[in-house]
């Protein structure tokens, strides 16, 4: 009976080289620093291996880029979304998105940073949002008030997950220390504002955003 050799999981302490591996350091490496900090020398040196043995596996930058982008969006489960529950269904639906921004936030702005070919689109980027979309329609938003309700969602979470997780913000309009700075501008709203001593906590942030939305698509719910 012939046996299949298998390749060692670990080889002098650390992990076997394998594509999967480099998307993983990849996609955690953008997700900290952006995608401009991943380069095959700094791959090569955060995996302890040489450049040319990346190559043994991938063929360019490229398409590390692309993997580490599949990767992120193969973590992008959507709830079930029922149109019978659909506020609790847009809430799970948010609370899924934010985790998953939450852990790899610079990794966001892949749209900015890189140019990712049509090949490098995960079917999670393309299911989730047909989805959504589905949902809205389903509970008689227009495709016009579905589309505008959708771009709202992107754009709340996206900023949110950048201007308050990622940056462990508190919601103030801009930091205190500017306003030290600069005793001489008399700006006493947003000294107000900053100076505010209860001021929500990132989850209550984000419920406030989630209610908004949901207000919104009721907003857009055909009349009776």
């Amino acid at each position: 009976m012939t046996t299949t050799r298998r390749r060692p999981a670990t080889r002098k302490g650390r992990p076997t080289l394998t594509r999967d591996l480099i998307a993983e350091r990849a996609l955690h490496l953008a997700g900290a620093e952006g995608f401009p900090a991943v380069t095959m020398r700094r791959l090569a040196a955060d995996l302890g291996v040489t450049v040319r043995a990346l190559y043994n596996y991938v063929d360019d930058r490229t398409q590390v880029v692309e993997l580490a982008t599949q990767l992120l969006m193969s973590y992008w489960q959507s709830p079930e979304l029922d149109v019978d529950h659909w506020e609790d269904s847009v809430r799970a639906y948010c609370a899924q998105m934010r985790s998953l921004y939450r852990r790899f936030p610079r990794a966001l702005l892949v749209s900015l940073d890189e140019d990712v070919r049509p090949r490098g689109i995960h079917p999670a980027r393309l299911r989730n949002p047909d989805a959504f979309l589905g949902l809205l329609r389903g509970i008689g938003l227009s495709p016009l008030d579905a589309l505008r309700t959708h771009a709202e969602l992107g754009l709340k979470l996206f900023g949110f997950a950048l201007l308050v997780d990622y940056r462990d913000a508190d919601g103030s309009p801009v930091p205190e220390q500017w306003l030290a700075d600069q005793p001489d501008v008399r700006v006493p709203h947003l000294t107000e504002a900053v100076r505010e001593t209860v001021k929500p906590t990132p989850d209550e942030f984000f419920d406030h955003i989630v209610d908004t939305l949901v207000l919104a698509i009721r907003a857009c719910l055909p009349k009776d």
